[in-house]
């Protein structure tokens, strides 16, 4: 799993949600990202949609061309602005989660994607 956020407390509390489930790979932008990409790639992928320079969303745009099999999560605090995302971004997503976030509602939300992915 490679989670990317650019808050250090959200990437903490990512890992310890998931580290028991998955191999957890941290990142703190798109382009620490791309570098994580190069040594394998995961089978999901949790990144916060908003972060300087580049977005969420482009990493998931790179993620569906190299590995479209890998599920692909949004983290957003702005839900109410992903209205404003194009057919084809929203293609990118096969889940995302509004902040503030529950542990519990997120494990349940990947575990619902990968089974839809892989089914």
């Amino acid at each position: 799993m490679l989670i990317v956020d650019d808050e250090s407390d959200m990437l903490d509390f990512l890992e310890r949600v998931f580290r028991r489930d998955f191999e957890v790979v941290r990142a703190r932008s798109v382009e620490e990202a791309e570098t994580a990409l190069g040594s394998g790639l995961p089978d999901v992928v949790i990144t916060d949609r908003r972060m300087p320079r580049r977005s969420g969303l482009e990493l998931l745009e790179i993620l569906a061309k190299k590995h479209p099999k890998a599920v692909r999560v949004l983290l957003t605090g702005y839900a109410d602005s992903l209205v404003n995302e194009s057919i084809a971004q929203w293609k990118l997503v096969d889940a995302w989660i509004s902040k503030p976030i529950d542990s519990a509602s997120l494990k349940q939300t990947v575990a619902e994607a990968l089974a839809k992915k892989s089914g």
